[in-house]
């Protein structure tokens, strides 16, 4: 943890330092300019001392001059609206850049969340050029069981072309990223913990309820603690206050982001109820955590909070939201969370926390970033990749966009909308900070502490509930069939249950019933087979 504060306070004063001494964001080539001379430099006084590293880049760049055009590295991950109208414009300014400084072009190819995963790995599997991309939305299981990530210290890749990623991320994160001891994922640096069931509320549909906000205490993060049934008593309020608008924006989160059950192995077909205590692998779908959450989502349903389509409407819950068509939304609570859900959302939140912290198995290894096997220049691919880890200037273009453009640059180094700029009428903002690489060598927005990379590691370090499994993973490979007959039994089952169409002892006996005749209880046995192998190695009791 001293490693990734240490990390996080540098990447800071970094970005700190940039704009502290007026070096101007939209001006890359000058920001480059010192590194790429060092590296001439370096190169014409001994070749012994460049790098390979540094090699590959000059290399890269009279490549460029003999051919009169820079090769391309393609990043791919999702938004909530598909590709910004400026992204064409933030790929050329990105590009000014990296092709001084990486010797490349770089593209990014943002895909809606609602098709990004079937995208993805169409994309992956026809051979069309992603060269690194995040794997929130396919599964990073799935990506690596299927032959899409490739082997980053094969070769000693790694080492050799992105030994800076070892600067930023922890040994054991890397090791939490490891499938039958090969690495084929980065996590992004984030909040690993997470405070669960963080309802969030448009303010403006709380305020024309009349909601008395002054009976709630606020927790350690800021935001009010209530209850349940507070929660029922405002949905009811706002319902009758806009009987035109849907209350609750729903996405399959009830467990991911609701409750403590910790989705063992990167999926819910065998889970840990009371992972804290316990690596007893047992199934959820049979439990009173998810009954419970049934029975809420149908009395929501029958009450009129939930919108008909909410089975096939496969937006994102704060695209709905930032349409003025929706109310409130549950998420993931974490520090300086209200103002990135507001931005999402396009209008001010208010944050409710119903939950508790909470740190899965998987909290390292959810969604890595990745590089492709097929990738043709995995040296280019895996400097870029090191770029968007511990370049301000990189990361910045790809959290934020354009300085000036989308974001101007206070006094204090925070970040707000630049001239005519918002939420809504923003060419470039994709905000899903939680997703990028590392969020903290980017500048922070206005509102939101400059130490917040330090206050999150922190919140990951003293989250009080762990689970016992933390960093372990799965290699299902040999079970990918059985997995798939699940997903299949879970999608054609599940949705009824779970956003309240139907009543929950009918629609748990059907998903039940289903998952079982599609192999559960076999996955299940090899699962706490494959856990107590690693705990006994690991001497966890």
């Amino acid at each position: 943890m001293k490693k990734f504060l240490a990390t996080l306070l540098a990447s800071a004063m970094v970005v700190a330092t940039l704009s502290g001494c007026g070096q101007a964001k939209d001006e890359p080539k000058e920001v480059s300019s010192s590194t790429e001379t060092t590296v001439s430099e370096t190169a014409e006084a001994s070749s012994d001392e460049v790098t390979p590293a540094q090699q590959a880049i000059l290399d890269r760049k009279a490549e460029a001059e003999k051919n009169g055009s820079y090769e391309k590295v393609i990043i791919s991950f999702f938004d909530w609206t598909g590709a910004p109208a400026g992204i064409e414009r933030i790929n050329q300014k990105l590009s000014e850049y990296t092709e001084e400084k990486l010797g490349v072009d770089v593209e990014l190819l943002i895909i809606d969340s609602a098709a990004y995963s079937d995208d993805i790995k169409l994309m992956l599997s026809s051979g069309e050029q992603v060269d690194l991309f995040s794997t929130c939305g396919p599964g990073y299981m799935t990506c690596v069981n299927n032959g899409y990530t490739a082997d980053l210290e094969e070769e000693d890749l790694l080492n050799t072309y992105a030994p800076g990623l070892k600067d930023v991320i922890r040994s054991d994160y890397f090791d939490a990223c490891r499938v039958g001891g090969k690495l084929y994922g980065v996590p992004p640096i984030k909040d690993y913990a997470i405070q669960t069931a963080a309802i969030c509320i448009g303010t403006e549909y709380l305020e024309g309820a009349n909601v008395d906000l002054s009976k709630f205490t606020k927790d350690s993060l800021g935001y009010y603690k209530c209850s349940w049934d507070d929660i029922d008593e405002m949905f009811a309020k706002m319902h009758e206050a806009f009987p035109d608008k849907t209350v609750y924006s729903t996405q399959d989160n009830m467990l991911t982001q609701g409750s403590c059950v910790d989705n063992i192995g990167g999926d819910y077909y065998g889970t840990l109820l009371d992972p804290a205590n316990s690596l007893k692998v047992e199934n959820v779908y049979e439990s009173e955590v998810f009954k419970t959450w049934c029975d809420r989502f149908y009395r929501w349903n029958q009450a009129g909070y939930i919108s008909g389509d909410a089975m096939t409407d496969k937006n994102g819950a704060s695209a709905r939201i930032k349409s003025g068509s929706y109310m409130a939304m549950m998420a993931c609570g974490k520090p300086a969370y209200e103002n990135q859900i507001s931005g999402e959302c396009g209008r001010p939140m208010t944050v409710f926390d119903v939950g508790e912290p909470f740190m899965s198995s998987s909290a390292v290894s959810s969604f890595p970033w990745c590089l492709n096997q097929n990738c043709e220049n995995k040296v280019a691919a895996i400097q870029v990749l090191e770029a968007l880890y511990t370049d301000p200037v990189v990361a910045n273009f790809v959290c934020w966009g354009e300085e000036g453009v989308e974001y101007v640059v206070n006094a204090d180094t925070t970040i707000n909308w630049g001239p005519g700029v918002d939420a809504n009428t923003s060419e470039y903002y994709p905000n899903v900070l939680w997703m990028m690489p590392n969020q903290y060598a980017a500048h922070v927005w206005e509102g939101d502490p400059i130490d917040v990379g330090e206050q999150t590691a922190i919140f990951n370090d003293t989250c009080p509930v762990k689970s016992k499994a933390l960093g372990f993973t799965w290699d299902n490979s040999e079970y990918a069939a059985e997995y798939t007959a699940l997903q299949n039994a879970y999608e054609e089952f599940s949705g009824k249950v779970i956003y309240g169409f139907v009543d929950p002892e009918t629609g748990l006996k059907e998903l039940n019933d289903a998952l079982k005749a599609a192999g559960l209880e076999e996955y299940m046995a090899a699962k706490q087979a494959a856990l107590d192998a690693w705990a006994k190695e690991a001497g966890i009791n």
